[in-house]
């Protein structure tokens, strides 16, 4: 069986032709100057793959021994290989095309070093199943792929053939800034600045020698300084050691052309359309940006902060084309996750208002933004809610942070599994920041014996038919893929913004009414709503009725003064694509307001059952009067013709501190020329 798949997988080796770039701003945008740029990912959706934990088309290829277990049963079993590879991963493209997303992203694709460094009690730990710990960079790993590396390479180069035959991009996660580890043995020198000194006699207890394949196996070839002390000094985190795996010498050109030529290496054979660079926190931005060019494909990072200011650093013209939106993450927990407040702007809150307040820092960057709600890093979302909450309502609140990434700007993508509304593997947390055990389960459960017990690939799930809805939608909207987006209204526990494609004339609009999208997010337990106005950028005029794309019944008008009441359910969303145009003509009535009498501060409005005063919201009353003639107040408002209105008088001050017009509301009968009223407040 292994034989034959490897054979096969080795027929499959092709040309590779090279792709266009096209601008992550301007979608109209030639190509780049060197004219060997794949496309930009913005548009696309992005499916998350960690190879090992996905699913074993080859049982053939898996590690042996000690290295393997099939089970789940305690913490230690997730630092095993369980046996996913490139096959699974060709047999499960149905179930991925199935929730229409147009890329994946799939772990390191080098052969990886199977056994990690001695603990402090001397046991050995494999180490090899993530791939963020090549043995060899040059190889096509034989777990995912077949012991000969040629018919590795060639069931490799499959997957991606597979992937463009229907319509996926592939992505793949490459590692330039360290290897697998030379063993860890004392230094006889007692140098503190190299615990990771080799005398060329280190041996695991079986007599295998650890250390990377040639010619990586130099070690002027590392740094050699221990590890990472300051995740906040560039300094310190781009010479020193991540997690005791050995930091190569990128100011070594030997190394640094040796490691680039492997990896692009892997980009030509499988003709790829991005790559995601591990630890590019660890990183010169300089070196990053170098290997984007020389790879030319599109590339994006992981930069581990949350100070959008500072990831900044590697986006743009000298750095990377993105980057992993982890500001944005946490906010997305904080706020959908834990009913955060979306307008907290206090310094470093990481609020949704207080990141994009931020986007500045991306500059014409920001679309290419990599948004997620989790990842093999991190916690799931369910697990990451805090306190006493019922599965139902985590689901609700996952499924409202999945349709915020997926219509904010950004490329949004979604780690594997999340479509099967399950949490870390016992609900277990991070431990010291960084989740890596259970929430990297295997989407098949199996036994002792390798019997299945559990299989995650139900496409029945809520959320698994939520995605490919919104995967739908996306494509059905340029303005959600492709639209800058514009903050119209935030509050506590309510947050709007418009998705616009400003340039009307871009190809990615066929229908004029595609240009822009509003969409609206409450994040609490109980129902929001806003009178809110339409962005003074927007092309929707008055009259306009705007349809939500969830539930067509579900319809909005632009009032005269082109505001639109929103109400949003609990835990929910809506997203409002122009339907129809059904023009609002109105008559201007002059409103007279004696005897309102008030102190320094205050002010007079008016408030009414229509959208053009507020909908009796007294809070979001924008019908100021003025005082020319104290204390008469005056104001003029366009109302609709032939329409009865009820309305009162209100005096508000700036505190927000609200004294209404007392008796009944008064009501007027407004026909079809302009007209005067005066009352006593």
């Amino acid at each position: 069986m292994r034989l034959k798949k490897c054979l096969a997988a080795l027929l499959t080796v092709s040309t590779i032709a090279s792709g266009l770039y096209v601008s992550p701003v301007n979608v109209n945008a030639a190509k780049k100057s060197n004219g060997n740029y794949h496309g930009s990912l913005q548009g696309e959706s992005i499916y998350q793959i960690m190879v090992d934990r996905f699913y074993d088309g080859d049982p053939s290829n898996n590690a042996k021994g000690e290295a393997f277990r099939n089970t789940e049963w305690e913490e230690e079993d997730f630092r095993y290989m369980h046996g996913g590879d490139w096959q699974g991963i060709i047999d499960k493209l149905d179930y991925i095309k199935g929730m229409g997303y147009t890329a994946i992203w799939i772990s390191p694709v080098s052969d990886p070093q199977l056994w990690g460094m001695p603990d402090g009690t001397g046991k050995q730990w494999p180490t090899a199943y993530h791939g963020y710990n090549a043995y060899d960079p040059n190889r096509a790993s034989r777990y995912f792929g077949c012991e000969d590396p040629a018919a590795s390479e060639a069931k490799l180069k499959e997957l991606a053939d597979k992937c463009h035959e229907k319509g996926i991009k592939i992505i793949l996660d490459v590692v330039p800034n360290h290897l697998g580890d030379f063993i860890q043995i004392d230094d006889p020198d007692n140098n503190p600045h190299n615990p990771h000194y080799y005398n060329g006699n280190a041996k695991l207890k079986d007599g295998t020698e650890i250390k990377p394949a040639a010619p990586f196996d130099q070690m002027s070839w590392y740094h050699n300084k221990g590890n990472i002390t300051n995740y906040e000094d560039p300094n310190n985190a781009e010479d020193h050691d991540m997690g005791g795996i050995d930091d190569l010498e990128l100011d070594n050109p030997e190394a640094k052309k040796a490691i680039f030529k492997a990896i692009k290496h892997f980009v030509d054979l499988t003709n790829a359309d991005a790559v995601r660079v591990d630890a590019a926190k660890c990183m010169k931005v300089s070196d990053i940006h170098e290997l984007q060019e020389y790879l030319g494909v599109t590339s994006f990072g992981e930069n581990f902060d949350m100070r959008p200011g500072f990831v900044s650093q590697w986006v743009g013209d000298k750095g990377e084309d993105g980057m992993l939106d982890f500001p944005l993450f946490q906010a997305v927990v904080n706020d959908f996750g834990n009913c955060g407040n979306f307008n907290d702007t206090s310094n470093g809150a990481l609020s949704v208002q207080n990141v994009f307040n931020q986007d500045g820092y991306y500059g014409k960057n920001v679309n290419n933004m990599v948004t997620f709600i989790d990842n093999h890093d991190r916690d799931r979302f369910l697990t990451a809610i805090e306190g006493n909450v019922d599965q139902g309502t985590r689901v609700k609140r996952m499924q409202n942070a999945l349709t915020f990434i997926y219509s904010c700007r950004g490329i949004p993508t979604v780690f594997q599994g999340t479509e099967q509304e399950l949490g870390n593997k016992w609900g277990l947390s991070a431990h010291g920041g960084i989740s890596d055990t259970c929430n990297r389960w295997n989407m098949v459960e199996k036994d002792f014996n390798g019997k299945v017990v559990a299989d995650h690939f139900n496409t029945n799930t809520s959320t698994y038919k939520l995605i490919a809805n919104l995967n739908n939608i996306r494509k059905d909207h340029p303005a959600l893929q492709y639209g800058t987006q514009r903050e119209m209204w935030t509050s506590e526990h309510l947050y709007a913004f418009s998705r616009r494609i400003d340039d009307a004339d871009s190809e990615v609009v066929t229908n004029p009414d595609d240009i822009e999208a509003i969409c609206a997010f409450n994040n609490s337990g109980e129902e929001q709503s806003a009178n809110m106005s339409i962005r003074k950028e927007s092309s929707i005029k008055p009259g306009t009725i705007l349809v939500n794309v969830f539930d067509k019944n579900d319809k909005v008008k632009v009032s005269s003064d082109g505001k639109i009441n929103v109400r949003v359910p609990e835990y929910s969303n809506k997203i409002y694509v122009v339907g129809s145009y059904d023009p609002v003509e109105t008559v201007s009535v002059s409103f007279k307001i004696k005897n309102a009498e008030t102190y320094w501060g205050q002010d007079v409005y008016l408030v009414g059952n229509c959208p053009e005063l507020g909908n009796w919201d007294a809070n979001g009353a924008t019908v100021k009067a003025i005082c020319p003639d104290y204390p008469t107040w005056e104001v003029t408002v366009e109302l609709p013709k032939n329409s009865t209105i009820e309305f009162k008088a209100i005096k508000k001050d700036g505190n927000g501190n609200v004294q209404w017009e007392g008796g009944d509301n008064k009501v007027i009968n407004v026909g079809e020329q302009d007209m005067n009223y005066e009352f006593d407040f």
